[in-house]
């Protein structure tokens, strides 16, 4: 049984499930995944990371980076939520989002985030969110600002490619 955490018109969001991992390698097999950290090529192991996550991040946080999958047929088509953060010495609600490479253009990502941020604000209560774009992944950058997120004109020292942007809720 999944956990059903929000629908749109076209969505739900959902908490992962163990059945979800050959999802999951198509989904990365589809996209651009150049700017994000991989699926471990041992499928066991990638197991056992998502079984990991979904006990110990929904369990302590209850909410996470959740499923994205299509109402019309349950498709998983990406992964989006919110993760805690310290950026700096702050803790704050860090957007994550990744759909389909096969359906980038259709307003999937837009749909879900906005259910996100809304989700952020409502029952979270969460002042922004924040969100890290690497300098060189133009589609997100664009992406972000399209949905109101701000440059925080800040530099990781450790991540100098790496640009901060917030959406103050």
């Amino acid at each position: 049984m999944y956990n059903i955490i929000m629908e749109t018109p076209r969505l739900i969001l959902r908490e992962f499930v163990p059945e979800d991992l050959a999802g999951l390698y198509r989904l990365y097999e589809e996209s651009d995944t150049r700017y994000i950290e991989p699926l471990s090529k041992d499928k066991d192991e990638e197991l056992e990371k998502l079984k990991s996550y979904i006990h110990y991040i929904y369990g302590f946080y209850g909410f996470g980076l959740w499923a994205v999958c299509l109402k019309e047929d349950g498709r998983l088509i990406g992964r989006c939520g919110l993760q805690v953060e310290f950026i700096g010495d702050q803790g704050d609600y860090e957007l994550g989002y990744m759909i389909s490479g096969k359906l980038e253009g259709q307003g999937y990502a837009s749909e879900a985030v906005k259910a996100i941020l809304e989700y952020a604000k409502e029952d979270l209560e969460a002042p922004r969110v924040v969100l890290r774009i690497h300098e060189n992944n133009e589609r997100s950058l664009k992406f972000a600002e399209k949905m109101g997120f701000r440059e925080m004109g800040v530099q990781l020292e450790k991540q100098p490619e790496i640009k901060l942007f917030v959406y103050d809720l």
